[in-house]
């Protein structure tokens, strides 16, 4: 009889499988490793054992659906049967909308007001001062801001790259969380002191805004987030900010603003409502 696969075996084969299929990032592939590192149970054990045992690990209801859709795709890629799963995730949509109802009106209690932020944009200086600009007047995520300093661009760009372009400062941005959706973004910035802050840099062409001590690019995802958490206003990071600002649009009607917002983030102002709108946990 054929021994039972361990989890880290269904887990690597299924990323094998879908890295070959598409592209994955490597968060996702993280995190399919450390849940098939740490389940205390079996990935093609049967669907009431796989439930029971879940329920009695998991209370948060995001949680359990997360783990569950792994456990669905690995489950589907080994032929095992997965209609009992499905109908347990399907019922835990009513408590997941509760729960981030409720989460949302906590952070919407929380979070400082818009003039408290425009005012820390303007007192401060330097490579803080672009990090948060980029994030409250075009909502870029800290992937988009990974950028690289150029005199032109490549003719193959795979990269997210900043540029002189006459009076004003040109973002060309190719690798973000939705550019297969959207493709290449381009943002022009005509902010005065956006652009006297980074003449200030002195960068040299194929510099990156942020690096490590040696002036290399930082490729680590989580030193990059790291850092660019710190350099954020309060500490807050780019989620809560665009929150912030989501926020102060929706109060002054200001839908032109909230559209642009949406292209230059790459995500659709449906997903901007829904994901980023403080408002959305009221009853």
């Amino acid at each position: 009889m054929p021994k039972k696969k361990t989890n880290v075996n269904l887990i690597n084969e299924y990323i094998e499988k879908i890295t070959k299929d598409k592209k994955v990032s490597e968060g996702t592939i993280n995190t399919y490793k450390n849940v098939g590192a740490n389940l205390p149970f079996n990935l093609l054990s049967s669907q009431p054992t796989i439930i029971k045992k879940l329920k009695e690990l998991y209370d948060n209801p995001n949680t359990l659906q997360l783990y569950l859709n792994m456990i669905i795709l690995v489950r589907r890629h080994n032929e095992e049967e997965t209609d009992k799963l499905i109908k347990f995730r399907n019922s835990l949509r009513d408590n997941i909308i509760e729960t981030r109802k409720k989460k949302i009106n906590e952070l919407n209690n929380n979070l400082p007001e818009v003039e408290y932020i425009i005012e820390q944009l303007e007192n401060s200086t330097g490579i803080r001062y672009i990090i948060n600009y980029l994030m409250i007047k075009h909502a870029l995520r800290n992937k988009d801001i990974n950028l690289k300093f150029v005199k032109a661009l490549p003719k193959n760009k795979t990269e997210n790259y900043i540029m002189m372009k006459g009076k004003n400062i040109l973002l060309n941005i190719n690798s973000y969380k939705t550019e297969e959706k959207y493709g290449s973004k381009e943002i022009n910035i005509s902010n005065e002191k956006f652009i006297d802050e980074i003449k200030k840099m002195k960068l040299d062409d194929g510099d990156y805004l942020l690096t490590k001590k040696n002036g290399d690019k930082i490729s680590n995802i989580s030193t990059f987030n790291d850092k660019v958490l710190h350099l954020t206003i309060d500490k807050l990071g780019q989620n809560k900010i665009v929150k912030i600002m989501i926020k102060d649009l929706i109060n002054n009607k200001s839908f032109d603003k909230l559209e642009q917002m949406s292209k230059d983030r790459g995500t659709s102002i449906d997903v901007l409502l829904k994901s980023y709108n403080l408002y959305n946990g009221d009853k």
